[in-house]
């Protein structure tokens, strides 16, 4: 199989194949990640062909020294998500229903992932306090910003930005480890 950064170097040169390619590999795990975050089917079909036009366009910004491209990918698919909810001035409903601590409710990301990617991330987030989870979550998935997390959080925004940048490196260390060593 090949490998995503040489598809990301085809897609760069106008291979429409090579983004098919990506789609096929990522296109489901994305569509999880922005029905979350979107709550509708419809929108998150939308952004999801605008997350890979996007990638179609950016393919030669692409950096492998800077992330995978799925990382790209997400990110892409992320901003574009909270950019969408940005415009609708709204956060997603199910920001407000999410408990941390309840170990029955999950992300719902996961229908098409690897079951291995699935243990990894469980394993890093399990790292995580439940306050570095929670803020590194809010952030991520619900677009909060680091001045409304303190605000939300009633804590100085210092020490939001120090706990998410301090989540982020955690679990950047964990999955990258894991990753050299093959998994377990």
């Amino acid at each position: 199989m090949e490998p995503d950064s040489d598809l990301m170097q085809q897609v760069a040169q106008g291979e429409e194949s090579a983004l098919e390619e990506l789609y096929r590999r990522h296109g489901g795990k994305v569509y999880a990640l922005l029905l979350h975050m979107l709550g509708g089917r419809e929108e998150a079909e939308e952004v999801l062909q605008d997350s890979f036009v996007q990638l179609y366009k950016e393919a030669r910004r692409y950096d492998p020294q800077r992330g995978s491209v799925s990382t790209f990918l997400f990110t892409i698919a992320r901003n574009l998500a909270l950019s969408r909810l940005r415009a609708r001035r709204v956060r997603p409903q199910k920001a407000l229903e999410y408990d941390l601590h309840d170990p029955e409710q999950e992300l719902g990301l996961w229908h098409e992932h690897d079951p291995t990617d699935r243990v990894l991330v469980e394993r890093a987030l399990a790292r995580l306090s439940p306050e570095e989870r929670r803020l590194l979550e809010e952030s991520f998935y619900w677009g909060y910003s680091h001045s409304e997390l303190s605000e939300r959080h009633q804590m100085p925004l210092g020490t939001v930005k120090t706990k998410v940048r301090r989540a982020l490196l955690r679990l950047r260390e964990f999955l990258e480890g894991k990753v050299r060593d093959g998994g377990e």
